[in-house]
């Protein structure tokens, strides 16, 4: 697809902001990065650099695509995990308290606080409270970025905002599908014999309907992560923060065909891993889950 595009990274490095390049020395340059090549065979030297550990080099960046990853990736990571979290504590209790008091007053507002919630556009949020808390609020977020692990209060209030709207979405979703499990297993028979042997409110719900209906819940964030992979590119343009998603657009914007392969193996990679935690998590929420 970046192929496809009009121009590339050599048009790219040698246009300025007023002047177009010399088509000479664009030609020239492509030859030098091998873009004059047919794209099978671009591709096929990109894999073969792939299979020996090497992301390739970017010549828009003028660094290897490793080492332009590399300090984006904590960003990226931080930013996603703060929405999984934001979207579970929200989430689950409200799903929970709406499965317990069906068809209530709660149960509908949650109900259409998610349906929008699925419906609007995480960007489009993002803009709307930056312009209330700048316009009316008076407040401006931080615009300097910091490491978590050096400041975290810091790094917290840089993050918070855009964790928020991330996970809002995802917070729908999940609120939702809690809802649904919650409203099945309440009506399975273990849980009425729990009731009936008279233990708790909270042992009853917690123990046993709310840890038996979280295994498809759990598998959901697995697909859900994705999501938040994809918002935080939109997001982190609009916070300004420098993770992966920034750098996927200034790569794409630059027609640098090497450094999008590697973010996009490099989002690959961290999506299995993500993936190989959640199939493991079901050993611990169903000790019948056996690994062989």
């Amino acid at each position: 697809m970046i192929q496809a595009m009009p121009g590339d990274v050599a048009s790219s490095l040698l246009s300025g902001e007023e002047n177009a390049a010399d088509p000479i020395a664009i030609e020239k340059l492509r030859k030098e990065l091998g873009l004059s090549d047919p794209i099978f065979m671009q591709y096929l030297r990109w894999l073969r650099q792939t299979a020996g550990g090497d992301l390739g080099y970017s010549p828009y960046f003028s660094m290897s695509v490793w080492e332009l990853l590399k300090p984006k990736i904590e960003v990226t990571v931080t930013l996603a995990l703060m929405g999984v979290a934001f979207a579970i504590i929200l989430a689950l209790p409200a799903g929970v308290f709406c499965a317990l008091n069906r068809g209530s007053l709660f149960d509908q507002v949650i109900r259409t606080i998610s349906a929008g919630g699925m419906a609007i556009p995480a960007f489009w949020l993002a803009i709307l409270l930056l312009l209330y808390l700048t316009k009316v609020v008076g407040w401006i977020p931080p615009v300097m970025h910091v490491s978590i692990f050096e400041e975290p209060g810091v790094a917290f209030q840089r993050y918070m905002l855009p964790a928020a709207i991330l996970g809002f979405r995802s917070a729908a979703v999940i609120s939702r599908m809690v809802r649904s499990m919650m409203l099945e297993v309440l009506n399975e028979d273990y849980v009425r014999t729990a009731w009936a042997k008279g233990l708790t409110p909270k042992v009853v719900i917690i123990r046993h309907a709310l840890r038996n209906a979280l295994l498809p819940v759990v598998t959901m964030l697995g697909m859900l992560l994705a999501g938040l992979v994809d918002g935080a590119v939109v997001l982190e343009t609009v916070f300004n923060l420098p993770g992966v998603g920034l750098l996927m657009v200034s790569a794409v914007a630059a027609r640098d065909a090497s450094t999008v392969l590697g973010l996009v193996l490099g989002i690959g990679f961290f999506m299995m891993i993500w993936i190989l935690i959640i199939d493991l998590s079901y050993r611990v929420l169903d000790p019948r889950v056996k690994y062989e």
